[in-house]
C-alpha cells in the first residue's frame, strides 16, 4: 500500500479536531508514518507543518487534500 501523500507535498487542511483554527490553511507534509486500524486495515498518518509550525497530532488521508506534489521550493 502506498501513502496518498509524501514528504514535501503541499496540502490544504480540510479537517482538524485538535486545532480547528487551521482548517482551510495550507501546509507541507513533514513526516509520513505507517498505521494500522482494525476497521480500515493498513493506512498512513501525516505530520503537517504550517508556516513553520508543526501541528499537534497527526492527520489522516481524509483530513487533507493535495495542492502540489513535493519538490516545490516555495515556502508555506
Amino acid at each position: 500500500m502506498e501513502a496518498k501523500f509524501k514528504v514535501g507535498d503541499i496540502v490544504r487542511i480540510v479537517s482538524n479536531e485538535i486545532q480547528p483554527e487551521y482548517v482551510g490553511r495550507i501546509g507541507r507534509i513533514s513526516k509520513v508514518y505507517p498505521a494500522y486500524n482494525e476497521k480500515a486495515g493498513e493506512s498512513f498518518v501525516f505530520r503537517v507543518n504550517v508556516g513553520g509550525k508543526l501541528l499537534k497530532g497527526v492527520a489522516s488521508d481524509n483530513d487533507l487534500s493535495l495542492i502540489t506534489e513535493g519538490g516545490n521550493d516555495g515556502k508555506v
